[in-house]
């Protein structure tokens, strides 16, 4: 865990030094680009192909219903998600030929959280209790894409498509009860193990694209999009801007991410939502 949140908070660290260079280099260089680090994307019968890989580090929020009756929330910032972080992994991929295109993206994460306490009752006698649990997160969107308006300045995808949502949560509860009567020790454990999964799958409609800052390389993004499945609780939508830099390779962004989606369960449905910060780079082929 400890190690997983090292990599993350070097990574997000790495990725401002790299904007910054990339900043200082471009300002060095002139604000004009030229033909190889245009940001915009050019629409023509030919393949073109990205794969993007994320580090996306969301604050997070939860609201439980029973029925359709409020039973509580839970808030986690991004400092306390990188602490409890488990694996990660954010990538998104596309193809493109004239108008038309495909899209993927997905995003998996895993926070964890345990305690231990030992509690001696008396000289002879002690408790240990342990709890541990996590939450995996699995999100999958698949789109078709249809490219509405392109200028020298201004790139805009329709897409349409579906989103699946998974939610994992487990949780454990460990006891050790010892007891010591002169020479003879005896100890009861309990362990109490429990899981949950929730999903569902969602249409989703929207669009995406791009606005190049004047002549330059720089440009930016923008992503929104939202739908539902047949139920009552299942909204989702996702939304993203920032800022980004092109070059021959690709390009990289920092921009702003928020999802939102809701699951329902045996008894209720409960409500998410994760938005913060993004960096990505993504390779052009």
């Amino acid at each position: 865990m400890q190690l997983t949140k090292l990599v993350v908070v070097r990574m997000l660290f790495a990725g401002c030094l790299v904007m910054m260079a990339l900043t200082s280099h471009a300002q060095s260089e002139g604000s004009i680009a030229g033909a190889d680090e245009n940001p915009l994307p050019k629409v023509d019968d030919q393949w073109r192909y990205a794969l993007t890989l994320a580090a996306w580090a969301p604050a997070s929020s939860t609201s439980a219903f029973l029925g359709s009756a409020y039973i509580g929330s839970s808030n986690s910032s991004v400092y306390q998600n990188l602490q409890n972080a488990g694996g990660f992994a954010m990538l998104t991929g596309e193809a493109h030929k004239d108008k038309w295109g495909v899209m993927a993206d997905m995003v998996y994460w895993q926070i964890n959280d345990g305690t231990t306490t030992t509690k001696f009752v008396t000289k002879s006698t002690s408790l240990y209790s342990g709890t541990s649990a996590s939450t995996t997160q699995t999100i999958l969107t698949g789109v078709g894409t249809y490219t509405v308006y392109n200028s020298p300045t201004f790139y805009v995808d329709a897409l349409a498509g579906i989103r699946y949502i998974s939610s994992t949560t487990t949780a454990s509860v460990n006891t050790v009860f010892t007891i010591k009567v002169r020479s003879v020790t005896r100890t009861t454990i309990t362990n109490i193990n429990a899981s949950n999964v929730d999903s569902t799958a969602d249409l989703v409609v929207g669009f995406k694209g791009r606005a190049r800052i004047f002549d330059s390389a720089w440009y930016i993004p923008f992503y929104l999009d939202g739908g539902k499945a047949g139920g009552a609780q299942t909204n989702t939508w996702q939304a993203l801007t920032g800022i980004g830099r092109a070059f021959s390779w690709g390009d990289v962004s920092l921009v702003y991410r928020a999802m939102y989606f809701e699951l329902n369960g045996a008894d209720g449905f409960n409500k998410f939502s994760n938005y913060g910060p993004q960096l990505a780079a993504t390779i052009n082929f």
